[in-house]
């Protein structure tokens, strides 16, 4: 490639109009408040964790928390 051609080619970017891309923010609703909390579980409880949330496709967080609930509070 020679010279020319690179200025060619700086000259069409330059030419071309790139808009960069709007994004829509949108406040979260309902939001809870938590606070955060360490666990110790057993290798394979959380590996059985784990694999139940992937199957389930939910989050390890959403499982242990409706677990909780539906055991001691009845929700």
């Amino acid at each position: 490639m020679s010279k020319l051609d690179l200025s060619a080619l700086i000259g069409k970017a330059k030419e071309t109009n790139m808009t960069s891309p709007v994004q829509k923010v949108v406040p979260v609703k309902n939001k809870i408040k938590e606070t955060p909390f360490n666990v110790h579980f057993p290798d394979d409880v959380l590996k059985s964790l784990k694999m139940l949330s992937v199957e389930k496709g939910t989050t390890m967080k959403n499982l242990i928390v409706t677990a909780v609930q539906e055991k001691y509070f009845n929700k």
